[in-house]
């Protein structure tokens, strides 16, 4: 019956997360209906992603297996929150390292006790939002961050929410011909464009008493050339792997040769039914994988400021 020790025993966690004989969508719906966990509970959001985490406090020092059931958590719902949790910045890095090696964000400089650490933040009356289109964080890298950790500081009433799209369904989706082709590609991802010093918003380059501060690395110049799906190195599956933000291009095509498919590609995206909306409460946190979906920042609150504290893990490079 669920829930009894023999059942939890024979729907392991790690088990399900790779077994790719079923779609993601019917992995995740027998996730709402099966108790998998021992140590934490966790509530699937939407069909095809996201689960809330209720049980444990993320500021305390976790045993290893409640570590290990929340990584476990994380790779079968693609995103997990958390609420009320009030973590300071040392006890997010110490968070993350729990999970991985972190990842210091080349561009935006992190907090100056702990350059780690974004602080992410949109002044009340301010035009933009930082992230205001689909993408997977830090794609344009080598190695892309593998997964995120946010952390609500400071969040409006009511707006400015976080949309998560499962881009293991977004590749499920498509037509066997069309996943055929698309296996078969690369595409070039860069920083270059969100970045540009020219246009940037939601920071600055030039500006010292900028709340968010950006350095002119490297990565601005740098182009990646990753596969258009890649495989998840833990799960097996595989999910697109391009996004609006960082992609201008296939591997040996032009823009305009690219266009026409990836204008495709990205409207999978933001289709209803790979979708979670999820709305903030000061101290939540959520954590995603990037390697199989993409999220986007909805700006649709400016008369409230928001600030939002981001820690990155490191990733491997894409196949």
């Amino acid at each position: 019956m669920p829930g009894s020790s023999e059942q939890k025993e024979e729907m392991n966690p790690y088990a399900l997360a790779r077994d790719t004989s079923v779609s993601v969508k019917d992995m995740r719906v027998l996730l709402a209906t099966q108790d998998v966990f021992r140590h934490i509970k966790v509530t699937p959001v939407t069909a095809c992603l996201g689960g809330e985490i209720t049980g444990v406090n993320l500021a305390e020092k976790l045993s290893d297996d409640v570590i290990e059931e929340i990584w476990a958590a994380f790779l079968l719902f693609g995103v997990i929150f958390v609420r009320e949790q009030h973590l300071t910045p040392a006890q997010q890095v110490a968070l993350a390292k729990r999970f991985g090696e972190v990842d210091r964000h080349p561009i935006v400089k992190g907090l100056e006790d702990y350059p780690d650490v974004l602080e992410i933040v949109r002044e009340a009356g301010a035009p933009t939002n930082f992230g205001e289109s689909w993408h997977s964080d830090n794609s344009y890298m080598p190695e892309p961050s593998l997964g995120s950790i946010l952390h609500a500081v400071e969040v409006p009433p009511v707006g400015n929410d976080t949309m998560f799209s499962c881009a293991y369904g977004a590749y499920e989706d498509l037509s066997p011909k069309m996943q055929d082709i698309l296996d078969g590609l690369k595409a070039v991802h860069t920083a270059g464009i969100a970045f540009n010093p020219a246009t940037v918003s939601g920071g600055s380059f030039e500006n010292p008493e900028a709340k968010m501060k950006y350095v002119k690395s490297q990565e601005l110049e740098s182009q990646s050339v990753h596969p258009v799906v890649r495989t998840h190195p833990e799960t097996g599956r595989k999910a697109l792997f391009v996004n609006s933000m960082f992609t201008p291009r296939i591997e040996g095509m032009s823009e305009a040769e690219s266009k026409p498919i990836l204008d495709y590609l990205h409207s999978q995206v933001g289709q209803p039914h790979l979708t979670c909306r999820y709305r903030w409460k000061s101290g939540d946190v959520a954590m995603w994988d990037n390697r199989c979906l993409q999220h986007v920042a909805i700006g649709d609150n400016s008369s409230h400021r928001r600030i939002m504290r981001r820690v990155t893990l490191k990733g491997d490079k894409p196949f």
